[in-house]
């Protein structure tokens, strides 16, 4: 069974060949259908992740299809659907222990203290191998959440990759952010967190959705979901695009900002953006990015404004972003621009390093 191996920073992945694992009980072999590169993905590739053990198998976002199934006993899916060979499914790409603090009591599983990710925390160089998603086959342990697909019909699988990290993780930031009806939202960056983002804010009844981005075809996308005022940050300035946001709003700024950029500078703006009582997520930071000054005064406690970080999401959420992908599936096929096969998985990265690509994949026959 071939994986692209990540045994340096900043170096090619390399093909390896591994044994096929024993499939012990509760366990499910998944043959990959397809696989999402995520931004996450690159940052680990060049050693900013300090989660990355090395060597391992990048690739936490994926769709496959049942090869089999470990032991006598039924595995099920999440609706209580049992598994068969052949069947397509996603996965939770987090297994967490259930029984802590925070799993049990704060219904918060996605900041369990065990908390472990296929593809990002652990290496490759002791069986079974296969745990992450760059690879021909993944190994799905016992305890991990899987969402049959077999009734989906036929589908692109690359148009579900994204749903189990970016859709699931913007999931969260609007649940967190609370958006109601008739809100004014703004949305800083339409990678895929921004997308799923703008279709979320329409999905839940905002009013206006307010998209800056610099790159025209994430634009395109992000009207195609409902975004209905678009900043070009590549020839506004910040000046310009206030007055676009207060005339939006009745001079009084959007009611709930998010930053799905990955960088904390852009940060100012949209909190400067953002109303009195409203509020600011933080969704696209990723790794340590450092720091910036926020005037606490001013900014916060004069404006009564809430900054709320989104940390990854909770089962429920992946669910809730295929519901998604299945009302937009044209505009997340089109998401993802560059398709590769698994032996060029090095230009692959470099898509999405280069920002070459909104969305890369790898696909496989």
């Amino acid at each position: 069974m071939k994986a692209a191996v990540l045994k340096s920073f900043n170096a090619p992945l390399e093909l390896v060949d591994f044994p096929k694992p024993d499939v012990g009980q509760g366990e499910v072999l998944v043959r990959m259908t397809a696989a999402g590169i995520c931004g996450s993905d690159v940052h680990m590739w060049m050693g900013e992740d300090p989660r990355t053990p090395l060597p391992m198998i990048l690739g936490h976002e994926g769709v496959g299809v049942v090869e089999e199934i470990g032991g006598s006993e039924p595995v099920y899916d999440l609706y209580g659907r049992r598994l068969e060979p052949g069947d397509p499914v996603i996965w939770d790409r987090a297994v967490v222990c259930g029984g802590c603090w925070f799993c049990a009591v704060k219904q918060l599983p996605n900041l369990c203290p065990s908390r472990w990710v296929y593809g990002i925390h652990k290496g490759c160089s002791d069986p079974p191998h296969l745990n992450g998603g760059y690879a021909d086959h993944i190994l799905l342990v016992r305890g991990t959440k899987i969402i049959s697909l077999a009734d989906w019909g036929s589908f692109d699988p690359v148009a579900l990759v994204s749903a189990g990290c970016s859709g699931a993780t913007s999931a969260n930031a609007i649940e967190l952010a609370d958006i109601k009806i008739g809100d004014n939202v703004l949305v800083q960056g339409a990678g895929p967190l921004g997308l799923y983002l703008v279709a979320y804010a329409r999905a839940r009844g905002a009013d206006n959705v307010i998209v800056i981005e610099g790159v025209k075809s994430r634009l395109d996308l992000a009207a195609r979901l409902g975004a209905n005022l678009l900043l070009d940050f590549t020839s506004t300035t910040a000046e310009k695009r206030k007055e676009a946001v207060m005339s939006a709003t009745h001079g009084y700024g959007v009611d709930v900002g998010f930053e799905a950029i990955g960088k904390p500078e852009p940060a100012l703006e949209g909190i400067n953006l953002t109303r009195r009582g409203g509020t600011y997520v933080s969704v696209g930071t990723a790794v340590p990015m450092g720091t910036i000054p926020v005037d606490f005064y001013h900014q916060l406690v004069l404006k009564q404004l809430r900054l709320q970080g989104a940390w990854t999401n909770d089962t429920r959420h992946i669910a809730q972003a295929l519901q998604m992908v299945r009302r937009n599936l044209q505009v997340f096929t089109d998401m993802i621009t560059h398709r590769y096969p698994l032996d060029r998985v090095n230009e692959a990265m470099a898509s999405m390093a280069e920002r070459k690509a909104i969305k890369t994949a790898i696909v496989f026959q």
